[in-house]
């Protein structure tokens, strides 16, 4: 199963809604044949593997990270193909934690006579999936916050100066960790004060995911990068419909206008709207004041902190979070799951502040117990 979820991780960044499935097919003990989900609308993990087969699949074993599904969608039925191979054994990691769908494809299989198994290194299975389970349960996208800051917690020097504060290989790290996201979010005055490209490019990957600004008054530099070169990759979010959103859209962009009351973008209608362009994952770069809106919110899930053995001190220098905050200690947000690296003389601090794992966990159990066949 360890096999599968490495496998399954090689379809991040590409899948879009649609889960992070690896699967791989055995026969005499030995894999003859291994298959991920590569993206969004191909074949889904376990028609790969069997496919990718070497040998005849009647007789052999499925594994699988996640539950077959049962029902048509961008692809036909796994369970289907599976059934029609002969496929004598399917070990399943986790069930589909979509309540419309959770357990079909497991009885689907029974049914047709195949030795079903259910639950196999559950936590890691379901730790690949959790941006999945987050837009099932809730029905918006998955949040990872990136800071880089510096050991008394600033992001620039009261003049704004920011760059670098993080050394190369840290850098390195967040182009990885845009290449295996949907979409990157800021805010404008980060847009207009930096020029970022938001790109992958210190990796070489050819993943290029949307940009996100959110920008209330349509603020935004038209002379940037992501407003030309990047602008059919560009989705802003603002208040009105301001003339400056007619020649964006012309360029390429797309253009939501919130007509919400206040003049603060609402995080829930940029949720929807992401959700329904098919963005799962959203990695959030800044700047402070968005970065403390969504974490305000309750949005982010998962955080990164990359902090640089700097002091950079002052009053007016730029915190990394703004937004209001808190009023006492005990509600403060704290981590769940940390893990501790180091990249050149940086330390990053990354964990969890909402959890979907023990979720798909409890439920797996739960169809494993009613699973005549269940380990």
């Amino acid at each position: 199963m360890k096999e599968c979820v490495q496998l399954a991780l090689l379809g991040k960044g590409k899948t879009k809604t649609n889960p992070t499935v690896g699967a791989v097919v055995v026969k005499n003990g030995r894999i003859i044949g291994r298959g991920y989900h590569s993206g969004y609308g191909n074949p889904h993990a376990e028609i790969e593997a069997m496919k990718d087969a070497s040998e005849p699949l009647e007789g052999s074993d499925l594994y699988v990270t996640l539950e077959p599904c049962s029902h048509y969608g961008k692809t036909p039925p796994c369970v289907d193909a599976i059934i029609e191979n002969k496929i004598k054994r399917v070990f399943i990691g986790v069930v589909d934690p979509n309540p419309d769908v959770t357990g079909k494809g497991i009885d689907k299989l029974i049914e047709a006579g195949i030795d079903v198994f259910v639950g196999f290194n559950e936590e890691l299975c379901a730790s690949i999936i959790e941006d999945f389970t987050k837009g099932v349960l809730r029905k918006e996208p998955y949040y990872t916050l990136k800071i880089a800051e510096s050991l008394d917690g600033k992001i620039a020097t009261k003049t704004g100066d920011s760059k670098w504060i993080t050394s190369e290989s840290s850098r390195t790290y967040v182009h990885f960790l845009r290449s295996i996201s949907d979409a990157v979010l800021v805010g404008v005055n980060t847009v207009n004060k930096d020029n970022p490209r938001l790109d992958a490019r210190m990796i070489d990957s050819d993943v290029n995911p949307y940009k996100v600004v959110l920008d209330p008054h349509l603020s935004i530099n038209m002379d940037t990068i992501l407003t030309n070169e990047y602008s059919d990759r560009l989705i802003v979010f603002t208040k009105h419909e301001y003339k400056k959103a007619k020649e964006l859209r012309e360029r390429g962009a797309k253009v939501f206008i919130d007509e919400s009351e206040g003049e603060r973008i609402d995080l829930d209608f940029v949720s929807k709207c992401l959700l329904e362009e098919k963005i799962l994952n959203v990695f959030v770069e800044g700047g402070s004041e968005t970065a403390g809106l969504l974490i305000d919110a309750g949005k982010i899930d998962r955080v990164y902190f990359f902090v640089a053995p700097k002091i950079i001190g002052g009053k007016n220098a730029i915190t990394s979070v703004g937004g209001d905050g808190i009023a006492c200690i005990k509600d403060a947000n704290e981590l769940k799951e940390i893990e501790i690296k180091r990249f050149e003389k940086d330390i990053l601090i990354t964990g969890k502040l909402n959890d979907y794992k023990e979720y798909i966990v409890k439920l797996t159990d739960k169809v494993r117990n009613r699973c005549s066949l269940g380990l």
